[in-house]
C-alpha cells in the first residue's frame, strides 16, 4: 500500500459497496486520490436468513448504501481532504446535508484534538432522489449491547413489561458475551472487520502528517441496525443512551463538542427524518433518553444479577483483543465516574469487588475526579454523566459514614461544598426527574411508567 504524506492528498471517495448474499457480508470500499490509497472494510450479519423477495432486496441496497457514506470516517479521518467523491451513487440535499452534520460534528473531539478546522461538503444532485421501498417488518424490539450499565437497565426494564426483546452486538468481547448470557435472551450478532491497512497508518501518523481519534461509532453502528432490520426482521431499536448525552464538552469553531454526539437526540431525530423514507417501519429510539445517568446507575444497583460480568472501562472493547481487560482497568475517565455513581446506591463492600480497588481511597484519582465534579478543565471526553450528577452524588458521599473519610472525598469535599451545597435541592430534582424530550414509542409508556416510579426516591427525592 502507498503511504502518501497529508500534502500530496486532494480527495477522499467513497468508490463502491456490495452485499454478498451467500456470506451476508457487506463489502464497503474507499480511497484517497483516485485510487491511490484504498481501504475495503468489511461487516457480516451472522445467520442472517435468505433475503426472499425483491423489495426487501431493494431496500437492503439502500441501507447499504447509508451504511457505506457512514463508515468511511473511519477512513476519511486520517487525511481530512476538502474534495469529497461519492463515485457510486448520487446523493440527494437532504442526505448531502445529513453526512454533512455528521462528518463535522460526529468528529468534534477529533477536530478538537487535532486542532483541525473541517471543511466537510458532500456533493449532492439536484435531480437525486430518494429510492423508497414500503418493506413491513415484524414487531420486534432490539436492545443492542455493549457489556454495561445503561443496555442492562434496558432489557431488565422491558423483561419487566412484558417485552422479550432479541439482543444485538457488534462482535463479542466477553462482558458482551457473558451479559448475553445472564440476560437468556436470544441474541443476533454483527462482525464488523475494518480494514487492515489502517494499523499501517497508525504507526506513521507523524511521519505522514495523517490522523488518528474519535469517530461516532454509535452513529455507524445506526446504520449497521438498519440494515440488520431489512435482513432480521425487526421493526424497534431500542438504544440505552441517556439524556447526559446530549451535554457538549467544550466549544470549537462556534459548534458544540460532544464526545458523545451519536448518542445524543440531535442525532436520534436526524438519522429518523433520514431513514423514514427508506425504511418507513424502521423504529431507532434511546429507551433511556427519559432518565440521568445517576437515575440508571440507581436503577442498575437494584440487581446484582450482572455485578460479575459487566463493565463499561474501554480497555476490556479494545480493537487488539491481547490488550483487552477483562473487566475494569481502575484508573481512567469511565471507571472513575461509574464508580461514582454507584458509590451512593450500593454497599461499600460490593462496589469495591466489583472494580478490584476502592477508587475514591487512591490519591492518584483525584485529579480524575476534580474534572468529573467540575473543579478544574471541563467534563472529560468520554461517555460519562453530566458535572452536576456527579456533584449530587459525590455531596451525598461525603455524608456517608463508609465512604466520608476515604482520601478523594476528604480532600475535595469543602470545595464540592462551597460549588455545590446551596443547590443540592434543586440537582436532586433536576437528576431524578424524567424527561419528556425523547422519541419513545407509544407502545413503550409502561416501561416510562416504571421508570418514573422506581427512581421517584432516588437520593431521597419524592413526587
Amino acid at each position: 500500500m502507498n503511504l502518501l504524506p497529508r500534502n500530496q492528498i486532494k480527495t477522499f471517495h467513497f468508490t463502491d459497496c456490495f452485499f454478498d448474499g451467500a456470506t451476508k457480508t457487506a463489502h464497503l470500499r474507499y480511497a484517497f486520490n483516485e485510487g491511490a490509497i484504498c481501504f475495503e472494510e468489511t461487516v457480516t450479519f451472522n445467520h442472517a436468513p435468505d433475503i426472499m423477495n425483491e423489495k426487501r432486496e431493494k431496500a437492503l441496497r439502500q441501507c447499504l448504501r447509508l451504511l457505506h457514506l457512514a463508515a468511511g470516517i473511519s477512513y476519511y479521518k486520517l487525511y481530512v481532504p476538502d474534495e469529497i467523491r461519492v463515485d457510486c451513487t448520487r446523493l440527494t440535499k437532504a442526505e448531502a446535508d445529513f453526512f454533512n452534520l455528521f462528518y463535522t460534528a460526529g468528529l468534534g473531539e477529533f477536530s478538537y484534538r487535532n486542532d483541525l478546522s473541517l471543511h466537510i461538503d458532500f456533493p449532492f444532485s439536484e435531480t437525486a432522489e430518494t429510492d423508497f421501498e414500503d418493506v413491513p417488518l415484524k414487531k420486534r424490539t432490539v436492545v443492542p449491547v455493549g457489556g454495561g450499565k445503561d443496555s442492562i437497565v434496558s432489557v431488565e426494564a422491558l423483561k419487566a413489561s412484558g417485552f422479550l426483546p432479541v439482543l444485538f452486538s457488534v462482535g463479542r468481547p466477553r462482558p458482551i458475551r457473558e451479559t448475553i448470557e445472564k440476560s437468556g435472551f436470544n441474541a443476533v450478532s454483527v462482525t464488523r472487520v475494518l480494514s487492515p491497512d489502517l494499523k499501517l497508518f497508525n504507526e506513521r501518523l507523524s511521519e505522514l502528517g495523517a490522523f488518528n481519534g474519535h469517530v461516532p461509532v454509535t452513529g455507524i453502528i445506526a446504520f449497521i441496525l438498519m440494515m440488520s432490520a431489512v435482513l432480521y426482521d425487526f421493526s424497534d431499536v431500542a438504544l440505552s443512551n441517556e439524556r447526559s448525552a446530549n451535554v457538549g464538552n467544550t466549544e470549537k469553531d462556534g459548534r458544540t463538542v460532544n464526545h458523545q454526539w451519536s448518542k445524543s437526540l440531535e442525532f436520534e431525530k436526524a438519522f429518523r427524518r433520514l431513514t423514514a423514507s427508506v425504511l418507513p417501519d424502521f423504529r431507532y429510539f434511546s429507551l433511556l433518553r427519559p432518565l440521568s445517568e445517576l437515575a440508571i446507575a440507581f436503577l442498575f444497583a437494584k440487581t446484582e444479577k450482572y455485578d460479575s460480568v459487566f463493565t463499561s472501562c474501554n480497555k476490556a472493547f479494545r480493537l487488539d483483543e491481547s490488550k483487552r481487560l477483562d473487566r475494569w482497568c481502575a484508573d481512567c475517565d469511565k471507571c472513575r465516574f461509574v464508580f461514582l455513581a454507584l458509590a451512593p446506591f450500593m454497599k461499600k463492600e460490593r462496589l469495591v469487588s466489583i472494580f478490584g480497588k476502592n477508587m475514591l481511597n487512591d490519591v492518584s484519582q483525584i485529579g480524575g475526579y476534580e474534572e468529573l465534579l467540575g473543579l478544574r478543565a471541563f467534563k472529560p471526553f468520554e461517555c460519562v454523566g453530566e458535572i452536576n450528577e456527579s456533584a449530587l452524588a459525590f455531596l451525598a458521599l461525603i455524608r456517608k459514614d463508609e465512604w466520608k473519610d476515604d482520601v478523594v472525598c476528604h480532600t475535595l469535599k469543602e470545595r464540592v461544598l462551597k460549588k455545590y451545597e446551596k443547590k443540592e435541592n434543586a440537582l436532586r430534582e433536576e437528576v431524578f426527574s424524567l424527561s419528556n424530550d425523547h422519541l419513545i414509542p407509544e407502545d413503550y409508556k409502561d416501561v416510562i411508567g416504571r421508570f418514573k416510579e422506581q427512581t421517584c426516591d432516588g437520593l431521597g427525592k419524592r413526587h
